[in-house]
């Protein structure tokens, strides 16, 4: 189901610690070669990962040293979802974990840096943001992924972006996953790095198929906001004819259409595209 997610101010990291313990993590490096090849030694990571409750199919793990208070530590890589760093019954995240690194290189976050995953399949983390896009029903190829960071009910959140199409941000949740597409992301202040306006535009152009607008082929749009029955609104410039606005459901399907000279009791009325008689 597609709804608006409100985006907290500051997000936290890893999906079972918050931040400061994630950056307690030392990063000892391996021991030995690290790669955990035998048996029994693969069993203990597996071990660790039940302890932690971790829902992971391991396929491979590495020893990344002890904590400070001496737990050992392990990082794994799972078949299901996305590998985790964990140290006794603390785990975290590997996607969050880059995202953490990835906003401070940015300049977007005043924390520090802190340690990475560096088994080979954790550092290609496509396959996840591909099968987490998949699972939450994004009709789109995912080319892009980062973890964003958590939604006030404590979620993951991530960006995906799509090749030619809009993106969206999405939320792990006990009900499954929560859809926030990238035009909504916009309108409530926040950035999808993966996502343009054209390509806004384009996906906006699908949703009005088969309905009054379909003629539209919007060049601007401009989120006007909801309303009590869920519908979201927006003011759109077309390239044929006069702007238009059109309210959309949870479903992105278009449930109204009215032009701008209609529509002064929706959201303030039509402001960027739309020039009233006497203006």
């Amino acid at each position: 189901m597609l709804r608006a997610l409100l985006i907290a101010a500051a997000f936290g990291f890893g999906l079972l610690a918050t931040p400061a313990s994630a950056q307690q993590i030392r990063d000892h490096g391996s021991t030995g070669r690290g790669l955990i090849s035998d048996s029994s030694a693969l069993l203990a990571a597996r071990d660790a990962v039940a302890r932690a409750g971790l829902d992971c199919d391991v396929r491979s793990a590495a020893l990344r040293g002890r904590s400070e208070d001496g737990v050992t530590q392990y990082e794994v890589a799972c078949d299901n979802r996305p590998g985790y760093l964990i140290a006794g019954q603390t785990a975290h995240n590997c996607l969050a974990l880059a995202g953490q690194n990835d906003r401070v290189r940015r300049g977007e976050s005043a924390g520090s840096f802190v340690p990475a995953c560096r088994l080979r399949a954790n550092r290609s983390p496509m396959r996840h943001f591909s099968r987490m896009a998949a699972e939450a029903g994004l009709d789109c190829r995912a080319d892009q992924g980062v973890a964003v960071g958590l939604s006030p009910a404590g979620g993951a959140i991530y960006e995906i972006g799509c090749r030619g199409t809009m993106g969206a941000r999405i939320e792990e949740s006990a009900d499954g996953w929560i859809i926030t597409d990238c035009l909504m992301v916009r309108a409530q202040g926040a950035v999808c790095r993966f996502t343009t306006e054209a390509e806004e535009r384009v996906t906006f152009r699908r949703w009005l198929e088969g309905s009054a607008a379909e003629a539209c082929a919007p060049t601007q749009l401009r989120a006007m906001g909801r309303n009590s029955a869920g519908l979201d609104y927006f003011e759109v410039a077309c390239a044929r004819g006069g702007p238009l606005v059109v309210g959309l459901d949870d479903r992105r399907r278009v449930a109204n259409v009215l032009p701008c000279a209609d529509a002064a009791h929706i959201g303030g009325g039509c402001r960027a595209y739309y020039r009233g008689p006497g203006d």
